[in-house]
């Protein structure tokens, strides 16, 4: 039997999920793909995968990205 909190989770949850599906991928370079592994279009060193959760399409790792826009 779910409670209040469980239904709360719940809905987060797919709040979240609809939120991301519905996302648009990120402008500027896709990702290099090495050995079936996303890899940052500079640097070439592996995006996480929470990253590319969080930013579908994203093709710039974190450091790569923070110089960008720094620019």
């Amino acid at each position: 039997m779910t409670d209040d909190a469980d239904r709360a989770q719940i809905h987060e949850a797919e709040f979240l999920a609809n939120s991301l599906a519905g996302a648009k991928p990120a402008d500027g370079p896709a990702p290099v793909i090495i050995d079936g592994v996303p890899c940052c279009a500079e640097c070439e060193s592996e995006i996480p995968p929470a990253r590319i959760a969080a930013m579908p399409g994203v093709g710039l790792c974190v450091a790569c990205q923070q110089e960008l826009e720094s620019e």
